[in-house]
């Protein structure tokens, strides 16, 4: 790193290093050194509260990289895989350990006797990731500019995939075929179109287009070289009776194979289905058996009550005793 310790402080009790070399004279503006000490003294290093740099790993991680996406959406061409992976590989652990010992950080890190620093380098350039989105924008997009998208990532953009590009499968064609090569040459109409030439090796001509675009005109006599140079091996292979057997037999295998997901999952289905029936039918099983409990708890009830009721009438029916006819006589006056 280039931007560390903005004042020269003096030697710690801890023998804290310095940045003296004069290519980190960047990296000084940055960070004083008690700041510096702050982002690179990992949680080991504490033994009872941690207070380490967990929060500035955190940013780094997550805020600092969301800063580099923001960058590189904005400036960059390319669909959001291509940039995903271009993101993966600027943060990948290689390059973040490369950085660690480049700008020898090793020096400042405070840890646990422990912790194993070797192994966890990629942990502080993260904590110096997370202290620089502490920083106003300025600093922020010049570190971006001149650690993360500098000249050694340039390559992660320069690349794009060989089966979309059409004019390296026309020249991979034609290599094949008799060792030539093939290039596009373009020039300016005298109606102001542009045209593109797909020639080869030899100076021949293979195909020409034209358009109002300077990209579209090269796509244009890409596609077409293609499919002129693809065409005499489609009809060699399409005369091929053994081609034939060999889309048949896979066409049959497609075929198989969607049948059995299809059973697989008529299957499935069905199995689904039974057990839903089995479940309700469960259910109303257990709904009956209820109903007939509370059926028979109502009769047993019902004779009860009916039993009771006799007894009482067969009571009162009884003929009233001379005794009690006295009482009740008596009760009277």
């Amino acid at each position: 790193m280039d931007d560390i310790v903005r004042t020269q402080q003096p030697r710690q009790k801890d023998n804290f290093g310095t940045w003296e070399d004069p290519q980190y004279d960047d990296l000084r503006k940055l960070f004083s050194s008690t700041r510096l000490r702050e982002v690179l003294t990992h949680d080991s290093f504490y033994e009872q509260e941690a207070k380490g740099h967990g929060r500035y790993v955190f940013a780094g991680m997550f805020v600092f990289k969301g800063m580099v996406a923001q960058v590189l959406y904005r400036y960059f061409a390319g669909e959001g895989t291509r940039l995903q992976h271009v993101l993966g590989n600027l943060f990948r652990n290689e390059r973040l350990e490369r950085m660690f010992d480049e700008w020898k950080i090793r020096q400042f890190v405070r840890a646990g006797s422990k912790f194993d620093i070797s192994t966890h380098k990629h942990i502080f350039v993260y904590a110096i990731f997370g202290y620089v989105t502490t920083l106003d924008e300025e600093l922020r997009n010049w570190f971006i500019g001149k650690y993360i998208l500098n000249e050694q990532s340039e390559h992660l953009f320069r690349h794009k995939k060989r089966n979309a590009n059409l004019l390296a499968q026309a020249n991979a064609i034609t290599k094949q075929t008799d060792g030539r090569r093939l290039s596009l040459e373009m020039e300016q109409t005298a109606e102001g179109l542009h045209r593109a030439k797909a020639v080869l090796s030899d100076g021949t001509v293979l195909c020409e287009a034209e358009s109002k675009s300077w990209r579209y005109a090269r796509t244009k006599a890409s596609k077409m070289a293609l499919n002129v140079l693809a065409t005499p091996f489609r009809k060699e292979l399409l005369s091929n009776p053994e081609y034939h057997a060999r889309i048949l037999a896979r066409e049959e295998e497609r075929l198989a194979k969607r049948k059995a997901e299809i059973e697989a999952r008529e299957a499935e289905k069905a199995a689904t289905r039974q057990e839903r029936e089995e479940k309700r039918k469960e259910i109303a099983r257990a709904r009956d058996a209820r109903r007939r409990q509370i059926q028979a708890e109502q009769k047993k009830r019902k004779a009860e009550n009916a039993a009771k009721a006799a007894a009482k009438a067969a009571k009162e029916a009884r003929p009233m005793s001379a005794k009690k006819r006295r009482y009740l006589e008596d009760k009277k006056k």
